[in-house]
């Protein structure tokens, strides 16, 4: 009989009172006994303790693992390696605090786990504002162009963190970075679940797309040979142009 695998799931909050409950319950309604709930929290000033600690008691009725800190960190990045280095489940997943997981998500990626693979993804669900705006499907094979693996799906081998870390220097695309290094590795293989795995709430700093652009580049050139940069750099610029037109 295969042996039931853990999950651990990595929320990172700052001051997200009038979100996070909705990401919390998302984790508590899983069908899966195997949990491990991670919260960093940046030091929130608003009641996001308070609903923290309040879910911490609902996780343990449950005889659901939960832990989470409250501390300054120095940013997105900083405070996803501090979940990494806190998780102890087979795989990892992060989900924001204004984002959600699909119900039965959990139990999904624990079945389909495989020796083979070392990183999971799925399809992602966009919303705004209670409006469905698109269903986006994660496409690894099209990493090399951009961010095409929705991150909030991602589900990683926790011996993976041993040797990748989110870069500091990343404001918004430190997730795009990250499964670039360890994608290029070699060491690695993907698989796609074919499936909504999250929903996620339009908004927050990925929403900065400018700055987003400009961080995806910079990974592709870092990562890339310069003929490859050139190239992606060329057919992003040609994908801007037409849909200016437009």
């Amino acid at each position: 009989m295969k042996k039931s695998i853990s999950i651990s799931v990595i929320t990172i909050s700052y001051n997200s009172g009038n979100t996070i409950e909705i990401t919390m319950q998302s984790i508590l309604n899983q069908d899966y006994q195997h949990i491990e709930y991670i919260i960093v929290d940046g030091g929130s000033t608003d009641n996001t303790l308070e609903l923290i600690k309040r879910y911490e008691q609902k996780f343990v009725e449950k005889g659901l693992k939960f832990k989470y800190i409250s501390e300054p960190d120095k940013g997105i990045s900083d405070a996803f390696n501090k979940g990494a280095k806190m998780a102890t489940g087979d795989l990892v997943g992060i989900i924001n605090s204004d984002d959600w997981l699909e119900p039965g998500a959990l139990q999904l990626v624990a079945k389909n786990d495989d020796p083979v693979y070392s990183l999971y993804c799925g399809d992602l669900k966009l919303w705004k504002k209670g409006r469905l705006i698109a269903t986006r499907k994660s496409r690894p094979y099209l990493l090399w162009l951009g961010m095409y693996v929705m991150h909030p799906t991602v589900f990683v081998k926790r011996a993976i963190y041993d040797d990748f870390q989110f870069d500091l220097n990343h404001k918004i695309a430190m997730d795009y970075d990250f499964l670039t290094r360890v994608t290029r590795s070699g060491k690695f293989k993907v698989k796609y679940l074919p499936t909504v795995l999250a929903h996620m709430e339009m908004g927050g700093a990925s929403s900065d797309l400018a700055q987003m652009r400009k961080e995806e580049m910079m990974v592709i050139k870092r990562n890339a040979s310069m003929p490859l940069y050139l190239l992606v750099k060329l057919l992003k610029k040609t994908e801007r142009l037409l849909l200016s037109n437009h």
